[in-house]
C-alpha cells in the first residue's frame, strides 16, 4: 500500500513530541508499506535529515512555509472561528504544492498528523487517517491558568476554537487517533465517529544504556522552552525543594531551549544543562525522575523513557492515566508539594525501593509500549479503511 504521511514539521531530529511520535510511525509502517513523507518547515531543512528519513520514507518533500505566507493567514481568519494555530501553519502556494504531489503519486490511503494539516486535506477524496495525537483544545485551556494576565484570554480563546474545530473536521476522516483513553474522554466527539487509542513507545535501543554515576538526586528532562516544562521546573525549585527532609539534594534540569524563567532557577544546588547529545546520559545522572505536570494532555514521552532507563518516577495522576501504571509498584503519583516530598524523602532514603521501583518500571514499559507492537496496531487499522 502506498501511504501519503503529511506532517507539519520534518519529524526529525527528535526534539519535539509530535516529530518522535512522527518519527516512529513512519518507521514501523515503512516495513509493510510504501511511505511518501510530505512536510511543512519554518527553515532552511538539513540534507543529513532529509537522508536519514529517506531511510524509511521512499520519497521526502520538504516545503518551506515563509513568515508573510503565515501572517497573511492569520489575517483572513481573524473574523473567523479557525483556530490560530491552523491558520498559522496554512498557505494556498503549499496547498497547490500537496495537490500536485498527491495527484503524481496517488496514495491509497493519506496519514495526516495533527488537526492543523487538516485545511490542506479537507477536500480531498481519499481514504484519509488523522492522528489528532492529544486533545489540544483542552490543553490549551488548562494552560491559560499558568500564564501572565495578558496571555490568559489568548489561550482560552484558542483553546475554546480548537476543541470546536477538534469536534467539526471528524467527520472527514475514516479513522481518527488518539494517544490515550485520557485525551480521548476530553474530545467531544459526533456520533458514530471511529476512534483508535494509539500510544507512543520507546526504542528498543533505549533500554541498552549503561548507567553511570548518580551525580544528581533529582532529574527533569525535557524541551525546556515548553510553557508546562517550565512551569514544572519551578514547581520543583520553589515549591519541593524547600520541605524536602534533606538540604543538599541536587537538582538537573536537561533538554533543548532552556527559557530565562529556567535559567534563573540555577544555582548551587540545580543545574541547567541545556541540549545533551545523548539525554539519556542525562536520565541516568539521577536518583530519581520528577515531573510535576499538571496542566498538560497526551502521553510524557519523557516518563516512559525515564521508567525504561530505571529510573524511580514520581509524577501527577494526569501523567500516571495516560500510561496505566500502579502507583507504588511501578510509579508514585502525587498531587501536591506534600506528597512529591513525601514520596521523593522515601526514594532518597531507600536504595533497594529505588531498585525495585525502577526495575519494576522498565519492565513495564517493555511490556507495554513497544513501537514494533504500536506498527502491527496501524497496519491493522489501514488494511480495515481500505477493505
Amino acid at each position: 500500500m502506498k501511504i501519503l504521511f503529511l506532517t507539519s514539521r520534518l519529524p526529525y531530529p527528535l526534539n519535539k513530541g509530535d516529530k518522535l511520535r512522527a518519527y516512529y510511525q513512519i518507521r514501523e509502517i515503512s516495513k509493510f508499506h510504501d511511505v511518501i513523507l510530505v512536510s511543512i518547515s519554518e527553515d532552511d531543512t538539513s540534507t543529513l535529515h532529509i537522508s536519514h528519513l529517506q531511510k524509511y520514507a521512499r520519497k521526502v518533500f520538504v516545503i518551506r512555509i515563509k513568515p508573510f505566507e503565515r501572517y497573511c493567514s492569520l489575517i483572513k481568519i481573524i473574523n473567523s472561528e479557525i483556530p490560530l494555530s491552523v491558520a498559522w501553519f496554512y498557505s494556498k502556494r503549499i496547498q497547490i504544492a500537496i495537490n500536485k504531489i498527491i495527484e503524481e503519486e496517488k496514495p491509497n490511503l493519506i496519514f495526516c498528523q495533527l488537526t492543523r494539516m487538516h485545511p490542506y486535506l479537507k477536500s480531498l477524496n481519499y481514504p484519509k487517517v488523522i492522528d489528532y495525537m492529544d486533545a489540544f483544545g483542552v490543553g490549551m485551556q488548562r494552560r491559560s491558568h499558568i500564564v501572565d494576565i495578558f496571555s490568559k484570554q489568548i489561550y482560552k480563546l484558542e483553546g475554546k476554537r480548537m476543541a470546536n474545530y477538534e469536534t467539526d473536521i471528524a467527520k472527514y476522516y475514516d479513522r481518527l487517533l488518539i494517544i490515550s483513553d485520557q485525551d480521548k474522554s476530553m474530545l467531544a466527539l459526533p456520533t458514530g465517529i471511529k476512534v483508535d487509542v494509539v500510544p507512543n513507545g520507546v526504542d528498543e535501543k533505549f533500554f541498552d544504556f549503561k548507567p553511570s554515576n548518580k551525580i544528581y538526586d533529582i532529574v527533569f528532562v525535557g524541551n525546556m522552552s515548553y510553557l508546562p516544562n517550565i512551569n514544572a521546573a519551578e514547581f520543583i525549585v520553589h515549591q519541593i525543594l524547600p520541605i524536602l527532609d534533606q538540604k543538599n539534594v541536587k537538582i538537573l534540569f536537561a533538554g533543548v531551549d532552556p527559557d530565562e524563567r529556567v535559567k534563573r532557577l540555577a544555582s548551587d544546588h540545580v543545574t541547567v544543562s541545556g541540549y545533551v547529545d545523548d539525554i539519556r546520559e542525562a536520565y541516568v545522572s539521577g536518583k530519581i525522575f520528577v515531573a510535576p505536570l499538571f496542566y498538560g494532555t497526551g502521553q510524557q514521552n519523557k516518563i516512559l523513557e525515564a521508567m525504561a532507563l530505571k529510573l524511580p518516577c514520581v509524577t501527577t495522576t494526569a501523567v500516571n492515566n495516560a500510561i496505566y501504571a500502579s502507583n507504588g509498584e511501578q510509579i508514585f503519583v502525587a498531587d501536591d508539594a506534600q506528597s512529591f516530598a513525601t514520596n521523593i524523602n522515601k526514594l532518597l532514603s531507600d536504595n533497594n525501593l529505588r531498585d525495585n521501583i525502577g526495575n519494576s518500571a522498565s519492565l513495564f514499559v517493555k511490556e507495554n509500549y513497544q513501537w514494533e507492537e504500536i506498527g502491527h496496531k496501524l497496519n491493522r487499522i489501514f488494511a480495515q479503511i481500505i477493505q
